[in-house]
């Protein structure tokens, strides 16, 4: 190789080194994951992107890092229906693990690695989906149980340190600061759902409840003539507070069923899926049941708010109309207001108004909200 070329070499590789090594620093400083905590300034970065990619390990590394006394886990109905610094949570060093699109095996899997690396919180809130539960079709009694249990690896890190993706990310994070309609999280994971709250003023709230609703008939439709997977139920519950449990024995734990808005409530009736529903919640009974035989320090309680209470039930504005929700950004999703709601009542749930007398008012305040749940899941059978 003659002069020339090794010191054009010499060159492109100092070149490339030192812009990786400024790409790096810029993403230390600026922190888009909230992974470092080198830099924290209002205005700066404090701000977070909501995570893309790399969302079981990120949200575990934060949770690493922060050692919390209560964890949070679920899908997006936790991670956006709780904010761990709200009212109820403030100071309690919690952190918000949920997950969009994930299960109970996430959780499990989210327990078991904080388990394995110390962290024993005093407190776990988790959201279970009974929609997780149903399938298409009917599930033989000896189907095993399937359980799948993400792991993160190691390499993510340098991808989410050293690459034009974590560079984007945190020119994003930047720019967010001075965004006040853009997506964001919190460093302790909750996702406020700013988005919703801008697509809510441009088309209205009952555009939001309509399209969500339009996308969850066809497949409520599609598991009429379904199962419950009995036997994943207890697998994976039973699993779940074990991992929360085991080396934690005086651990409160709280299962919690999510509160779906009334909308989606009679979409469950119309699709013939109540029974399973309630066959569901009485799997849940059981396995808490014997977990605080297995698990007797512990403090376990399972609380029900897929019912027909007040704010289940409440009035989806009229299309066209402006007016705005207190609980709800659609019939799937509750506002952190809703959360703060539900926090209170795992602390003192004294006592409720029947299903059956919450579905009574509801219906006679709401008539027209059954008969359109009816109509849209029929038309998607057809």
């Amino acid at each position: 190789m003659d002069r020339h070329a090794l010191c054009y070499l010499r060159w492109l590789g100092a070149t490339m080194l030192a812009a990786g090594m400024a790409v790096a620093l810029l993403v230390l400083l600026i922190d888009p994951y909230g992974l470092y905590g080198w830099v924290d300034v209002a205005g700066f970065n404090r701000v977070k992107a909501p995570l893309a990619r790399y969302q079981y390990e990120i949200k575990l590394a934060r949770a690493l890092r922060l050692g919390p006394q209560v964890i949070l886990v679920g899908n997006s109905r936790v991670e956006a229906g709780f904010d761990p610094d709200g009212p109820a949570l403030r100071g309690a060093n919690a952190v918000n693990l949920g997950i969009a699109g994930t299960g109970t095996p996430t959780a499990i899997g989210q327990l078991r690695y904080l388990a394995a690396h110390g962290i024993r919180p005093r407190r776990v809130i988790a959201g279970l989906d009974v929609v997780d539960a149903l399938t298409s079709q009917p599930v033989p009694p000896a189907r095993a149980p399937v359980l799948r249990i993400p792991w993160p690896g190691r390499l993510w890190r340098l991808d989410a340190l050293l690459s034009a993706a974590s560079l984007r990310d945190a020119l994003w994070t930047v720019a967010l600061q001075r965004d006040g309609d853009g997506a964001m999280a919190t460093l302790r994971g909750f996702n406020p759902l700013r988005q919703y709250g801008s697509a809510a003023r441009l088309e209205g709230y009952a555009a939001l409840f309509r399209q969500r609703a339009q996308e969850n008939a066809p497949k409520l439709a599609a598991r009429a003539g379904g199962g419950l997977d009995v036997a994943a139920v207890r697998a994976e519950v039973r699993a779940l507070l074990d991992a929360a449990a085991r080396d934690n024995p005086a651990v409160r734990i709280d299962l919690l069923i999510y509160p779906y808005h009334a909308q989606l409530l009679a979409m469950f009736e119309a699709a013939g899926l109540w029974q399973r529903f309630e066959a569901w919640k009485a799997l849940l009974r059981e396995e808490v049941a014997a977990a605080r035989l297995r698990h007797p320090g512990a403090r376990i309680a399972l609380a029900d708010f897929g019912v027909y209470d007040r704010w289940q039930c409440e009035p989806i504005p009229a299309a066209g109309s402006d007016a705005t929700t207190k609980w709800y950004w659609e019939a799937g999703h509750f506002k952190a207001a809703l959360g703060e709601v539900l926090l209170a009542r795992l602390d003192d749930p004294g006592g409720g108004a029947s299903d059956a007398a919450g579905r009574a008012a509801c219906m006679a305040d709401q008539p027209g909200l059954f008969s359109d749940a009816a109509r849209l899941v029929a038309r998607a059978r057809d």
